[in-house]
């Protein structure tokens, strides 16, 4: 259930971002000449064939280290080994088979620059796959961004990830790179996505008036 309301959401969110992004237009000439970079923030989940005990480990680890009051206070064992499985499930083989959601973020993402022009746009996950958030800046810094937007495909306010997570690894970003420009596009406005909701029940709406 936890699963299919996060995919649900992240659909709802790539939605979004499209149809924002297809109503930019003279951003693109300013986009080349200024190296405007985009990293999308998936929510991130493990591949179905990763070993299962390695990944009941990494939740058992990650519990005990938030229950001792964080990783500056937990045994550094602990820490290592927590980081070293998360490192291992990030780095997991992808394919749209063993992690269909990271496949549809790449989509999206290529549909983003596709319709964007956007010269750089870095996938990024904020846990359980591939390259972390801030991680993701710095390969848009590597490819030659001075200008950073990080926009996430989770769209509802009031969740950790968007607020409290993604926030802190842009943070660290920050620090890192003080002279890039790095701009989180969040929160999303409500009229907006009430607005997409709307449009996309009348279009299944008129659907079923022609059953």
């Amino acid at each position: 259930m936890k699963r299919s309301l996060v995919l649900w959401i992240s659909a709802i969110g790539a939605i979004a971002l499209v149809v924002s992004f297809a109503k930019v237009s003279g951003v693109n000439a300013e986009a080349k000449s200024e190296k405007l970079a985009v990293v999308v923030v998936g929510h991130g989940i493990p591949p179905k064939d990763f070993p299962r005990e390695k990944l009941r480990e990494l939740h058992r680890l990650h519990d005990q280290i938030e229950a001792l009051g964080g990783e500056e206070k937990a045994l550094s064992d602990l820490v290592e080994r927590y980081h070293a499985l998360e490192r291992e499930v990030r780095q997991y083989p992808r394919t749209p088979e063993n992690d269909p959601y990271d496949a549809a973020v790449k989509e999206l993402a290529q549909r983003i620059k596709e319709m964007g022009n956007f010269p750089i746009v870095v996938v990024t996950h904020n846990e359980f796959c591939g390259l972390d958030v801030d991680e993701g800046i710095e390969e848009a810094v590597r490819q030659g961004a001075r200008k950073v937007i990080v926009i996430s495909t989770m769209v509802i306010k009031g969740g950790t990830h968007n607020e409290k997570d993604i926030p802190g690894k842009i943070e660290k970003a920050r620090r890192k790179h003080p002279d890039v420009t790095i701009v989180y596009a969040y929160p999303y406005d409500t009229e907006d996505l009430a607005q997409l909701m709307v449009n996309t029940i009348q279009k299944h709406a008129r659907l079923l008036s022609q059953r």
